[in-house]
């Protein structure tokens, strides 16, 4: 068969024989064979199950009494990018009474008292792959697995998710080649940025911000976003650049750009009712954003009394009539009420 012949072949939808790499016979070798179409329909298949998992179900949210939820992720493309939004329900995922018991008869008063702080707080995961591409789409979701594994192997030793998940997950995408294009070796733009913290009945934010957007509060008094003390916003690295200058296998990640400090964890209050926190990726407003930072919060104010769901909806488009879209976008709003 010609080339000629081959390429009408593919064309036409029939199946395409694939050659071995190592140059050996159908008869010695199993390979696969599959159509243009039918590689469509695992393609277009692969991206709604990708899609369908990087948007958490409404049950997923985590239920706190007097706080409000809401969060939305908008692909550039539609379908599936690199922005992954993500809860921990605490009190859906664990059964805390049977952690609390265990915790007890062994003698861990430290982890019985972190379990109880558990019964009224949510975990909310922001992050932002560089890119906003399907294969940006597939690296979130590999996040998403690594997040929550390591979050079941804390709360089995800890009660509690500690700032070691994130240091375990920076080693781990360090010099994987999840974080990188097929076509390079190494990819300096291959990186993630995260946010992650919980939120406690009281209004209580405790996060960790790994080179991701400082989030915003917006006092219901005031009317207005309020300033927060930069020693309350504390960010590291990215996700993929730097390992940890304490972390034992440090030497054998050495990068030119050195080592980073330990993750450590910031602390924010609602502290009035129908105060907000916003947590967002560089998608919705950044430096070169024709949605500026006052424009953010006159939105904001015009629909202070609604749900959050209300208020991330007249954000968004508010954010989508100022100018067109040109990356991943997500936003998360809690709401003390």
């Amino acid at each position: 068969m010609t080339n000629n012949e081959e390429s009408r072949e593919a064309d036409s939808g029939k199946p395409v024989p694939q050659v071995s790499p190592r140059g050996g016979s159908m008869d010695e070798e199993v390979v696969l064979k599959i159509s243009n179409s039918e590689l469509d329909k695992e393609l277009h298949i692969g991206a709604e199950y990708t899609a369908m998992h990087l948007i958490p179900s409404p049950g997923a949210v985590p239920r706190i009494p007097g706080i409000d939820i809401y969060g939305m992720t908008v692909p550039l493309n539609g379908v599936a990018g690199g922005d992954l939004i993500t809860y921990v329900n605490f009190q859906e995922r664990f059964d805390l009474d049977v952690r609390i018991a265990h915790a007890a008869a062994a003698g861990r008063e430290d982890m019985v008292q972190a379990l109880q702080k558990l019964r009224n707080t949510g975990g909310i995961l922001v992050a932002d792959v560089a890119g906003h591409e399907f294969i940006d789409a597939m690296r979130a979701l590999m996040l998403h697995q690594a997040f929550h594994t390591a979050a079941l192997y804390e709360m089995d030793l800890n009660g509690e998710i500690t700032v070691r998940l994130f240091e375990q997950v920076n080693t781990r995408f360090l010099k994987s080649r999840t974080l990188r294009t097929p076509s390079e070796e190494r990819d300096s733009a291959s990186y993630i940025t995260l946010i992650y913290g919980e939120i406690s009945h009281t209004g209580r934010f405790h996060f960790v911000s790994a080179g991701h957007p400082a989030p915003l509060v917006f006092s219901r008094e005031y009317d207005r976003f309020v300033e927060i003390t930069p020693d309350r916003l504390i960010s590291y690295p990215p996700i993929g650049l730097q390992p940890g200058e304490d972390h034992a296998d440090a030497r054998h990640y050495e990068r030119a750009l050195g080592y980073k400090k330990r993750y450590t964890v910031n602390d924010l209050n609602l502290m009035g009712r129908g105060d907000i926190l916003f947590l967002f990726t560089d998608g919705l407003t950044d430096s070169f954003s024709g949605f500026t930072k006052d424009q953010f919060e006159r939105a904001v104010s015009s629909a202070r009394d609604g749900s959050a769901r209300e208020i991330c909806s007249t954000v968004l488009d508010a954010r989508n009539k100022m100018e067109e879209q040109k990356d991943d976008i997500s936003l998360v709003v809690i709401k003390r009420s």
